[in-house]
């Protein structure tokens, strides 16, 4: 009775009797002596605190011996800090240290170099089209007679103004300026819309051939054309850097004597013969 009433108090099961009865402990039972997980007590073990013996995979034990040989000889001791700890402390506090002093002399750097001024732009001149237009602007003496205004070029070419800003940077137009108006030389604007005409090809399709007209008027592909031209020698123009354009008069004479070579143009044009004959 006084067994069970100590049990009840303690809230240990088991407790005196498997420590006084028993020879040997279980890791379950170890567990529950310490108050801590079974976990806690395999990795006792593996650290080498606490001596056990592996019977088999699932059966492990501990002598009562080995236990209180663990409890005695495990004092309780402040945990030492290693030497690299150390080294590692005083590094980060020197770095700490000197870290407002390197932002200071960076500052002071700075304010230095932005006190000598920085370089001015370099200006890069109109020759360049992708650049600006601010030296294009003239007198209405040196600008000569007939003038268009904005609206006048881009109702007449059909043009933008974007993209008339881009022309007029590539060429370099001049600019008159009344008061809030801007107007252009009438030669200037003509002579620059031929040019670009002439590099984007525009002006070429009297005798010239664009892959997207073959293709479109004989129903061949791209490759078939370029190979056609290439096997029969008709001469090409590559415009604009990547625009290839065919001679027309090639083009048609090559046409001319494939079909006179081409087995299926000529037995169809005998067909068509004997059907006029009969």
């Amino acid at each position: 009775m006084d067994r069970q009433i100590k049990h009840n108090l303690t809230g240990q099961p088991g407790y005196d009797r498997g420590m006084t009865d028993k020879p040997f402990l279980t890791i379950g039972e170890v567990a529950d002596i310490l108050q801590v997980s079974s976990r806690t007590v395999y990795n006792l073990i593996y650290k080498g605190t606490l001596r056990a013996c592996r019977l088999t995979y699932h059966i492990t034990i501990i002598t009562r011996e080995d236990f209180f040989l663990m409890i005695k000889e495990t004092t309780y001791c402040k945990r030492s800090v290693s030497i690299f700890a150390r080294q590692g402390k005083k590094t980060k506090k020197k770095m700490n240290e000197d870290t407002p002093n390197t932002e200071k002399d960076l500052s002071q750097k700075e304010g230095k170099k932005k006190a000598k001024g920085s370089p001015k732009r370099q200006l890069i001149p109109a020759a360049n089209y992708k650049q600006s237009v601010r030296d294009t602007f003239t007198d209405r003496e040196t600008a000569g007679g007939d003038l268009y205004t904005m609206a006048e070029i881009c109702r007449k070419f059909n043009y933008t103004y974007g993209r008339f800003y881009n022309l007029r940077m590539r060429y370099s137009i001049p600019c008159i300026k009344a008061n809030a108006t801007k107007c252009f030389p009438k030669a200037e604007v003509d002579k620059a819309m031929a040019q670009e005409a002439e590099r984007l090809g525009s002006n070429l399709s009297e005798h010239w051939y664009s892959c997207f007209d073959i293709m479109r008027l004989f129903g061949l592909g791209k490759t078939q054309v370029r190979r056609f031209a290439l096997t029969h020698g008709v001469r090409t123009k590559r415009i604009h850097g990547n625009r290839l354009y065919y001679l027309k008069a090639d083009w048609d004479a090559a046409r001319k004597i494939a079909e006179r070579k081409s087995a299926s143009t000529k037995a169809k044009r005998e067909q068509d013969n004997e059907l006029n004959n009969n």
